[in-house]
């Protein structure tokens, strides 16, 4: 993937059970460091509707570098996962792919 391609990070997150409303409180209050990554395009986060404890976080960002290279490394990005770790049963999957499909 040419790395000044625009992209979508694709997250998928499992948490602990019943952990959804506390969950989605603590990314609803760090998800402005996200918005506010230099290269943040937008965002989303849903639930999977049929695996309550799975969610995806769905991430534009202008291209890979801006992900990879300017917030995964930043404080901002630490502070992030520092209030939605407590909540995870597991790592993070994470996968990057272009912002288009192949036949757009």
């Amino acid at each position: 993937m040419n790395v000044s391609t625009r992209v979508t990070e694709l997250a998928f997150l499992s948490i602990r059970p019943g952990a959804g409303e506390a969950f989605e409180a603590a990314f609803t209050s760090v998800a402005g460091l996200v918005a506010e990554a230099e290269g943040y395009l937008g965002h989303r986060l849903v639930r999977s509707l049929d695996q309550p404890d799975v969610y995806l976080l769905d991430v534009e960002w202008k291209d890979l570098a801006a992900h990879v290279e300017v917030f995964e490394p930043s404080d901002a990005h630490a502070r992030f996962m520092a209030a939605l770790t407590p909540f995870l049963a597991a790592e993070p999957r994470v996968i990057h792919v272009p912002s288009h499909g192949i036949d757009d």
